[in-house]
């Protein structure tokens, strides 16, 4: 049986009245509006009670309207249930997009949690796409290396098993995203990487 409260705030969410908040989250053509209510996100978030403040927010016809066009709607529609249910549901979508959306906008309590998977289970990943987007961020330190960790590994069992254009697509990013280790130049040379796979600005390499 499901908690009834819950049940309540997810109908709520689902079936939205009296929301005075419209969101629209993502760019075009993936944009989506959700409607909220001020009252629950200012009490779950201490991000949206600064942005949907009197100070900040914008209005137009009687609701706080606010952009955030940096998050996907897939993503914010499982921050937002968390908000009014408590529970966290994030099949299909990045766990590092949950994280780092959940940082942003305050919701700690997710972003603990997704991290402590995301440093223990090399499966919550999606490579190369995360390792390409965890560069990006200079703060999250454990992640970064964690993440070079595993696409390494992942590059020499691609080299191992003889896939040497997926193993190329991995050493590209480390080269483009960081500096490849002599762990990865020498792993790149004993499968003769550079000559089967033009690998380029590795110059260390044997041919």
């Amino acid at each position: 049986m499901k908690n009834q409260p819950t049940q309540n705030f997810l109908n709520l969410l689902e079936s939205p009245k009296d929301f005075d908040v419209k969101i629209k989250v993502g760019v075009k053509p993936n944009i989506k509006e959700f409607k909220a209510h001020s009252i629950i996100l200012s009490a779950r978030s201490d991000y949206f009670k600064s942005v949907l403040s009197s100070r900040w927010a914008r209005k137009e016809d009687g609701f706080i309207i606010f952009n955030k066009p940096n998050i996907s709607p897939p993503v914010f529609e499982i921050l937002i249930r968390y908000i009014y249910t408590g529970a966290l549901s994030g099949k299909r979508v990045s766990l590092l997009d949950i994280f780092i959306a959940a940082d942003e906008i305050g919701l700690f309590e997710i972003s603990k949690k997704v991290e402590k998977r995301l440093l223990e289970t090399e499966s919550a990943w999606k490579f190369p796409k995360d390792f390409i987007t965890i560069c990006k961020y200079d703060t999250f330190t454990n992640l970064h290396e964690i993440a070079l960790k595993f696409v390494r590994k992942k590059a020499l069992g691609y080299l191992k098993q003889g896939k040497f254009l997926i193993a190329l697509g991995f050493y590209e990013e480390l080269l483009k995203n960081s500096q490849i280790s002599a762990e990865d130049q020498e792993s790149a040379s004993n499968w003769d990487l550079s000559h089967k796979c033009g690998l380029k600005r590795m110059n260390e390499l044997t041919k």
